[in-house]
Protein backbone atom coordinates (compact mmCIF):
# COMPACT_ATOMS: atom_id res chain seq x y z
CA UNK A 1 0.00 0.00 0.00
CA UNK A 2 1.12 3.28 -0.56
CA UNK A 3 1.69 5.04 2.28
CA UNK A 4 1.64 8.63 1.05
CA UNK A 5 -0.03 9.85 -1.96
CA UNK A 6 -1.30 13.14 -3.08
CA UNK A 7 -4.65 14.29 -3.13
CA UNK A 8 -4.33 16.55 -5.63
CA UNK A 9 -3.06 14.24 -7.71
CA UNK A 10 -5.69 11.43 -7.15
CA UNK A 11 -8.04 14.58 -7.86
CA UNK A 12 -6.25 14.88 -11.23
CA UNK A 13 -6.02 11.17 -12.10
CA UNK A 14 -10.16 10.76 -11.28
CA UNK A 15 -10.88 14.02 -13.20
CA UNK A 16 -9.34 12.36 -15.79
CA UNK A 17 -10.65 8.99 -16.18
CA UNK A 18 -14.28 10.41 -15.33
CA UNK A 19 -13.79 12.07 -18.70
CA UNK A 20 -12.55 9.34 -20.16
CA UNK A 21 -15.61 7.42 -18.72
CA UNK A 22 -17.91 10.13 -20.36
CA UNK A 23 -16.55 9.64 -23.06
CA UNK A 24 -16.63 5.62 -23.45
CA UNK A 25 -20.41 5.88 -22.28
CA UNK A 26 -21.07 7.54 -25.86
CA UNK A 27 -18.84 4.71 -27.42
CA UNK A 28 -19.81 1.41 -29.44
CA UNK A 29 -18.06 -0.44 -26.71
CA UNK A 30 -20.53 0.33 -23.93
CA UNK A 31 -23.16 -0.06 -26.05
CA UNK A 32 -22.05 -3.77 -26.20
CA UNK A 33 -22.30 -4.23 -22.43
CA UNK A 34 -25.24 -5.25 -21.26
CA UNK A 35 -27.49 -3.31 -19.27
CA UNK A 36 -26.36 -4.31 -15.77
CA UNK A 37 -22.72 -4.01 -17.00
CA UNK A 38 -23.57 -0.56 -18.01
CA UNK A 39 -25.48 -0.08 -14.89
CA UNK A 40 -22.09 -1.15 -12.75
CA UNK A 41 -19.95 0.82 -15.34
CA UNK A 42 -19.27 3.60 -13.91
CA UNK A 43 -18.50 2.69 -10.47
CA UNK A 44 -16.18 -0.34 -11.68
CA UNK A 45 -14.06 2.42 -13.65
CA UNK A 46 -13.46 4.77 -11.08
CA UNK A 47 -13.14 2.61 -7.77
CA UNK A 48 -10.58 0.98 -10.23
CA UNK A 49 -8.63 4.24 -11.19
CA UNK A 50 -8.67 5.31 -7.37
CA UNK A 51 -7.38 2.07 -5.78
CA UNK A 52 -4.64 1.45 -8.58
CA UNK A 53 -3.26 5.09 -7.13
CA UNK A 54 -4.17 4.31 -3.49
CA UNK A 55 -2.46 1.16 -3.01
CA UNK A 56 -0.42 -0.29 -5.85
CA UNK A 57 0.61 3.30 -6.23
CA UNK A 58 -0.01 3.31 -10.23
CA UNK A 59 -1.13 6.60 -11.96
CA UNK A 60 -2.86 5.54 -15.57
CA UNK A 61 -0.24 6.07 -17.14
CA UNK A 62 1.91 3.44 -15.54
CA UNK A 63 -0.99 0.88 -15.53
CA UNK A 64 0.31 -2.62 -15.80
CA UNK A 65 -0.68 -6.33 -15.88
CA UNK A 66 0.85 -6.91 -12.18
CA UNK A 67 -0.90 -3.66 -10.61
CA UNK A 68 -4.19 -4.69 -12.04
CA UNK A 69 -4.15 -7.93 -10.80
CA UNK A 70 -3.26 -7.19 -7.29
CA UNK A 71 -6.03 -4.81 -7.89
CA UNK A 72 -9.17 -7.06 -9.24
CA UNK A 73 -8.28 -10.15 -7.41
CA UNK A 74 -7.12 -9.07 -3.85
CA UNK A 75 -8.10 -4.97 -3.21
CA UNK A 76 -11.61 -4.42 -4.61
CA UNK A 77 -12.66 -8.02 -3.69
CA UNK A 78 -11.23 -6.80 -0.23
CA UNK A 79 -12.58 -3.38 0.04
CA UNK A 80 -15.16 -2.54 -2.28
CA UNK A 81 -18.60 -3.53 -0.30
CA UNK A 82 -20.62 -4.27 -3.37
CA UNK A 83 -22.97 -7.05 -4.75
CA UNK A 84 -22.19 -9.50 -7.28
CA UNK A 85 -23.18 -7.61 -10.19
CA UNK A 86 -20.37 -5.41 -9.17
CA UNK A 87 -17.47 -7.91 -9.50
CA UNK A 88 -19.34 -9.66 -12.61
CA UNK A 89 -19.65 -6.98 -14.81
CA UNK A 90 -15.51 -5.84 -13.26
CA UNK A 91 -14.03 -7.80 -16.24
CA UNK A 92 -16.13 -7.06 -19.25
CA UNK A 93 -16.10 -3.45 -18.02
CA UNK A 94 -12.41 -2.43 -18.21
CA UNK A 95 -11.82 -5.21 -20.75
CA UNK A 96 -14.53 -2.41 -22.81
CA UNK A 97 -12.87 0.24 -21.21
CA UNK A 98 -9.17 -0.80 -22.28
CA UNK A 99 -10.24 -1.43 -25.67
CA UNK A 100 -11.59 1.70 -25.95
CA UNK A 101 -8.59 3.78 -24.62
CA UNK A 102 -6.66 1.61 -26.96
CA UNK A 103 -8.67 2.53 -30.08
CA UNK A 104 -8.19 6.40 -29.29
CA UNK A 105 -4.63 5.95 -27.98
CA UNK A 106 -5.17 7.45 -24.93
CA UNK A 107 -3.30 5.19 -22.55
CA UNK A 108 -0.05 3.14 -23.13
CA UNK A 109 -0.62 -0.91 -22.98
CA UNK A 110 -4.59 -0.61 -23.00
CA UNK A 111 -4.78 -3.29 -25.63
CA UNK A 112 -2.73 -5.94 -23.45
CA UNK A 113 -4.54 -4.88 -19.76
CA UNK A 114 -7.74 -5.43 -22.14
CA UNK A 115 -6.83 -8.86 -22.74
CA UNK A 116 -5.53 -9.81 -19.15
CA UNK A 117 -8.86 -8.70 -17.31
CA UNK A 118 -10.52 -10.86 -19.33
CA UNK A 119 -8.78 -13.60 -18.69
CA UNK A 120 -8.75 -13.33 -14.76
CA UNK A 121 -12.94 -12.60 -14.70
CA UNK A 122 -14.28 -15.52 -13.09
CA UNK A 123 -11.26 -15.13 -10.75
CA UNK A 124 -12.44 -11.90 -9.50
CA UNK A 125 -15.73 -13.07 -8.98
CA UNK A 126 -14.29 -15.96 -6.77
CA UNK A 127 -12.51 -13.46 -4.71
CA UNK A 128 -15.47 -11.15 -4.25
CA UNK A 129 -17.20 -13.75 -2.96
CA UNK A 130 -14.88 -15.23 -0.46
CA UNK A 131 -15.24 -13.89 3.23
CA UNK A 132 -11.63 -14.65 4.17
CA UNK A 133 -10.52 -12.11 1.92
CA UNK A 134 -12.68 -9.35 3.02
CA UNK A 135 -10.85 -6.56 5.16
CA UNK A 136 -12.85 -5.89 8.75
CA UNK A 137 -14.86 -2.76 7.15
CA UNK A 138 -16.09 -4.58 4.12
CA UNK A 139 -17.01 -7.27 6.29
CA UNK A 140 -19.29 -5.06 8.93
CA UNK A 141 -21.16 -3.37 5.64
CA UNK A 142 -21.43 -7.22 4.22
CA UNK A 143 -23.30 -8.39 7.31
CA UNK A 144 -25.36 -5.02 7.78
CA UNK A 145 -26.33 -5.48 4.44
CA UNK A 146 -27.21 -9.64 5.12
CA UNK A 147 -29.12 -8.27 7.64
CA UNK A 148 -31.22 -5.55 5.82
CA UNK A 149 -29.61 -2.27 7.51
CA UNK A 150 -29.52 0.72 5.25
CA UNK A 151 -25.60 1.57 4.96
CA UNK A 152 -25.94 4.92 4.14
CA UNK A 153 -27.87 5.42 7.66
CA UNK A 154 -25.46 6.62 10.01
CA UNK A 155 -27.67 5.55 13.05
CA UNK A 156 -28.99 2.47 11.44
CA UNK A 157 -25.37 1.64 11.15
CA UNK A 158 -24.11 2.51 14.58
CA UNK A 159 -26.96 0.94 16.12
CA UNK A 160 -26.10 -2.23 14.04
CA UNK A 161 -22.52 -1.85 14.90
CA UNK A 162 -23.41 -1.98 18.48
CA UNK A 163 -25.54 -4.45 18.60
CA UNK A 164 -22.86 -7.00 17.08
CA UNK A 165 -19.86 -5.83 19.23
CA UNK A 166 -22.27 -6.40 22.66
CA UNK A 167 -23.03 -10.06 21.01
CA UNK A 168 -19.67 -11.05 20.29
CA UNK A 169 -18.25 -9.71 23.65
CA UNK A 170 -20.42 -12.10 25.38
CA UNK A 171 -19.91 -15.03 22.75
CA UNK A 172 -23.18 -14.90 21.21
CA UNK A 173 -24.12 -15.85 17.40
CA UNK A 174 -24.25 -12.45 15.53
CA UNK A 175 -28.02 -11.46 15.20
CA UNK A 176 -30.04 -8.21 14.59
CA UNK A 177 -33.04 -7.23 15.70
CA UNK A 178 -33.13 -4.32 12.63
CA UNK A 179 -36.42 -5.44 10.30
CA UNK A 180 -34.87 -5.77 6.31
CA UNK A 181 -35.54 -2.90 4.15
CA UNK A 182 -37.96 -4.12 1.18
CA UNK A 183 -36.44 -4.29 -1.70
CA UNK A 184 -36.59 -1.78 -4.44
CA UNK A 185 -36.29 -3.57 -7.64
CA UNK A 186 -34.06 -1.25 -10.45
CA UNK A 187 -36.85 -0.73 -12.61
CA UNK A 188 -39.40 -0.18 -9.65
CA UNK A 189 -40.85 3.82 -9.51
CA UNK A 190 -38.40 5.38 -7.66
CA UNK A 191 -39.96 5.60 -3.37
CA UNK A 192 -38.80 9.24 -3.95
CA UNK A 193 -41.76 10.45 -6.24
CA UNK A 194 -39.90 11.83 -8.99
CA UNK A 195 -41.71 9.55 -11.38
CA UNK A 196 -38.53 8.13 -12.94
CA UNK A 197 -37.53 4.57 -12.24
CA UNK A 198 -35.38 3.69 -9.65
CA UNK A 199 -32.50 2.86 -11.51
CA UNK A 200 -32.25 6.61 -12.87
CA UNK A 201 -32.84 8.39 -9.99
CA UNK A 202 -31.86 7.85 -6.31
CA UNK A 203 -30.84 4.43 -7.68
CA UNK A 204 -27.26 5.82 -9.09
CA UNK A 205 -26.21 6.63 -5.46
CA UNK A 206 -27.82 2.89 -3.68
CA UNK A 207 -23.86 1.63 -4.51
Amino acid sequence: MVEEYSDQELDEILDKVHKWGVAFSNSKYYQQLTEEQQWESEGVIMFFAEYMYSYPGLPPEAWNAVGLDECCLDILPGKVSAGQSFFKATAPVLSAFFTFLAERRLLRRAAALAKKVARIDKQIVRAASDPRRWGMAKSLVMAAMDAGVDVTDEEEMAAFTASLNLQRALGLPAQTNIEPAPKIGRNDPCPCGSGKKYKHCCGRRDR
